[in-house]
């Protein structure tokens, strides 16, 4: 089995623009573009294109699209024996209308799919897990899923929150993460501690550790990322980057967690190259920058 295993979603990322005003309830004259996505699905690209020993879990539609992306993978050289087509269902799909700002004016999200990923489909499936250095889980499991992973995979755990409101999901098992990187607004719900400046943001994170969390790692935006594990504690800062979209920054950052992991680096270390594995997503309008690669990261680390 490959060194990180990463258990999420896969998309379909369907995104329409209007040429000018959006008229609702009309139909607008607009471009419509389309992409692989998914936080699981980019994070495994993303370490691919890293060049690291790869594998995800997760199930699509028996569809062009569900093969279609799980062939891109593998063009990767990611192992996705353990991605599954499923007869009679889509694969995940994220639709969204930008206006003529290119801000979402509004968004439907199928990812109803990812039920079917239960305790019952991976018991067979937990020896590749546990055979892994890293296994990564996202959010969007669902929470008796989430539940099982955290008490039957001996390997270490990595968690990304996804949103505030999957984030609930994880609460009562926080601590049986080895690794976990919320952004700012996720930490809150998750510690119940309003972070308002260093002093709460460190609270946060020796809150997180208490718990039985390793390393901690809470994302802040344009103000970097804060980093925290036994003996370590800091933030990260940013550099100017070619903004073309936020989207996917984050996922490049786990990306780089789990990188991290198996390289053997600090948490500081780790920290460092998410802010540089972030940088290089936001020069991108896909969520995953195909120019992602270790040599691109060095550079700006």
């Amino acid at each position: 089995m490959a060194a990180i295993t990463v258990v999420g979603g896969i998309n379909i990322d369907i995104e329409g623009s209007p040429y000018g005003t959006l008229i609702m309830a009309d139909s607008n004259p607009g471009k419509v573009s389309q992409a692989f996505g998914g936080v699981g699905r980019n994070i495994v690209e993303n370490i691919a294109r890293m060049g690291g020993d790869a594998a995800m879990l997760s199930l699509t539609g028996n569809d062009f699209m569900g093969i279609s992306a799980r062939e891109q993978l593998e063009n990767l050289g990611v192992d996705v024996h353990n991605i599954f087509p499923v007869d009679g269902e889509n694969t995940g799909m994220y639709l969204s209308i930008l206006n003529d700002k290119n801000d979402m004016e509004i968004a439907i999200c199928n990812m109803d799919i990812l039920e079917k990923i239960t305790p019952a489909f991976l018991a067979d499936k937990m020896d590749d897990l546990n055979s892994s250095k890293v296994v990564g889980v996202d959010c969007n499991l669902m929470p008796e899923t989430l539940d099982y992973i955290t008490r039957e995979c001996r390997a270490p755990l990595f968690l990304d929150p996804v949103s505030v409101s999957k984030a609930d999901r994880v609460k009562p098992m926080i601590g049986r993460f080895h690794t976990i990187k919320p952004n700012r607004i996720e930490a809150e719900l998750l510690s119940g501690i309003k972070i308002t400046d260093d002093t709460s943001l460190a609270s946060a994170g020796d809150w997180f550790c208490r718990q039985g969390v390793k390393r901690v790692f809470i994302s802040l935006g344009e103000n970097g990322a804060y980093y925290k594990s036994e003996g370590e504690e800091g933030i990260v800062g940013t550099k100017p980057v070619r903004l073309l979209s936020a989207t996917g920054a984050g996922d490049a950052f786990s990306a780089a967690i789990l990188m991290g992991h198996v390289m053997g680096l600090t948490a500081k270390e780790t920290a460092q190259m998410g802010i540089a594995c972030s940088s290089i997503a936001m020069e991108a309008k896909t969520a995953v920058n195909p120019h992602m690669s270790m040599e691109e990261i060095r550079k700006r680390i």
